[in-house]
C-alpha cells in the first residue's frame, strides 16, 4: 500500500476546525502557519536581507555617490531595485512551498476561501518584505550619508503602497509560474514589466522625500501608486482561486 504524505494531512488537520468559521479564520490560520514556519527556519527572511543588502551594495560601488541630500534619485532609485529582486524571491517562496512539500493537495480540498488564502500569502509575503526593506533602509542611510530625520518618515507612505502593490504582483505570479513549464523564468519577465509604472512612481515619490520636496511633489505619484495596489489585490483576489485548481 502506498503511504500518503504526511504533511498536506496534518496541514489538512490545520484547516478543518475552522470549517464553520468566517473567512478570516482561514486567513489567519493560513499566516500563522507561514510565519511560524519561517520563525522556525529562517531560510527565506535571511535570504532576502542578505539579496537586498547585496544589490545595493552593488548599486553603490556601481553609481559611486557623493552621498547627502544631493543624491536622493540615486539613493531611492538603489532602495527600490533592491525591494523589487528581493520581492520577487519572497513572495515566490510562500506560494511555491505549499507545492514542494506537498500541501497544495490539502489548501485545494479544504473549505478555506480562496480570497482569504490569497490575502494570507500576500500578508506572508509582505511581513517578510518589511524585514528585508528595514535592513535595505538601515544601509542606504549608512551608504549615502543620510541623515535620521523626517525625511525617512515621509519616504515611508511610498515604501508601504509599493511593498503591499509588488508583493499582490509577485504573489500572483508566482502561483501562475507553479503551473507552467520554466515557471521560474517566467515570473521576473512578466513582474518588472507589469510593474514598472507603480516602479517609477515610487522612485519619484521616494526622490521627493529623500531630497526634502513638499508633500505635494508626492501626491500625484502615491496616487498613482494606490492604484496599482487595488488593482494587483483585486486581480490576486479574484483571480487567485482559478490558480489554485488542481493540476
Amino acid at each position: 500500500m502506498r503511504a500518503r504524505p504526511i504533511a498536506p494531512i496534518i496541514f489538512l488537520r490545520i484547516l478543518a476546525p475552522e470549517r464553520a468559521d468566517p473567512p478570516m479564520a482561514g486567513f489567519a490560520a493560513v499566516l500563522r502557519k507561514d510565519l511560524t514556519l519561517e520563525l522556525r527556519g529562517g531560510e527565506s527572511t535571511l535570504a532576502l536581507v542578505a539579496l537586498s543588502i547585496l544589490i545595493l551594495i552593488v548599486m553603490v560601488f556601481a553609481l559611486d555617490p557623493a552621498g547627502g541630500a544631493a543624491d536622493a534619485p540615486i539613493a531611492a532609485g538603489a532602495l527600490w531595485v533592491a525591494m523589487i529582486f528581493a520581492g520577487m524571491a519572497g513572495a515566490a517562496r510562500t506560494v511555491l512551498a505549499e507545492r514542494d512539500n506537498g500541501c497544495i493537495r490539502a489548501l485545494y480540498l479544504s473549505p478555506l476561501d480562496r480570497g482569504a488564502l490569497f490575502l494570507a500569502k500576500l500578508a506572508a509575503a509582505s511581513i517578510f518584505m518589511i524585514v528585508a526593506e528595514a535592513a535595505v533602509v538601515l544601509m542606504l542611510v549608512l551608504f549615502f550619508n543620510l541623515d535620521f530625520d523626517l525625511r525617512l518618515a515621509r519616504m515611508l507612505p511610498a515604501l508601504a503602497l509599493g511593498l503591499i502593490g509588488f508583493a499582490a504582483l509577485a504573489t500572483l505570479l508566482a502561483a501562475i509560474s507553479g503551473r507552467v513549464h520554466a515557471g521560474d523564468l517566467l515570473m521576473p519577465l512578466l513582474a518588472v514589466p507589469m510593474y514598472v509604472p507603480a516602479l517609477i512612481a515610487g522612485v519619484k515619490a521616494s526622490a521627493a522625500a529623500l531630497g526634502g520636496a513638499p508633500w505635494s511633489a508626492m501626491g500625484q505619484w502615491l496616487r498613482i501608486m494606490i492604484a496599482f495596489d487595488v488593482l494587483f489585490v483585486a486581480a490576486g483576489f479574484i483571480l487567485f482561486e482559478h490558480l489554485l485548481d488542481e493540476d
